[in-house]
């Protein structure tokens, strides 16, 4: 068998190729929900919800996540309520004024410090103030079968100054203290408060 010789190239390969497609053409006999797809509308990105959203696992995930940091903010309410009150000075209302509440130890004994200060536009509660106050650590030990735990009974008289300072010597030192105050009013409060 002969091997015959390729033909030669033609002479005019540079001109443009031509092509019998024409999109508009096809578009023209489409039906209207295919023209409809087709129209040039500017694309904008997936938004973050639509992309979280966008099949049922990442909307689960979702709704997951949301649980989650939804009991995560309730444990963190409670817990930080049930903490122990950090070291020095406590600020509570009480009939209207504004008391500081503060304590220290030394050689066995807890110092009260409370600074009564009366709001510029109302006046506050004048009148006795009732306290008990007890370490709060022997409350434990004594349901253990330990010693009787000292409740410490005061009054304090708040008047019309501006401001007031009381001090109390406790016969105990403890690392935190609870303090319950009442007005004649019947208004009253508890305060935890952690000595220095």
């Amino acid at each position: 068998m002969e091997d015959k010789p390729f033909p030669a190239p033609p002479e005019n390969l540079d001109r443009e190729v031509v092509f019998h497609y024409s999109r508009s053409h096809r578009l023209e006999r489409a039906s209207p929900a295919v023209r409809a797809m087709n129209r040039d509308i500017p694309k904008t990105g997936p938004s973050l919800f639509g992309t979280l959203t966008a099949n049922r696992s990442y909307t689960m995930l979702l709704i997951s996540m949301l649980i989650c940091a939804g009991f995560g903010m309730i444990f963190s309410k409670v817990s930080s309520e049930q903490k122990s009150p950090a070291s020095g000075t406590q600020k509570i209302s009480l009939g209207g004024n504004t008391l500081k509440v503060s304590a220290q130890r030394f050689q066995g004994l807890t110092y009260l410090r409370i600074i009564k200060t009366v709001p510029h536009d109302t006046g506050g509660y004048t009148g006795a103030v009732d306290m008990a106050i007890t370490p709060l650590d022997l409350l434990h030990s004594e349901a253990e079968g330990a010693e009787s735990v000292p409740v410490i009974r005061h009054r304090i008289f708040f008047s019309s100054d501006a401001e007031e300072v009381y001090g109390l010597s406790l016969p105990f030192e403890a690392p935190l203290v609870l303090m319950l105050m009442q007005t004649e009013e019947d208004e009253q409060i508890s305060i935890h408060v952690k000595p220095e």
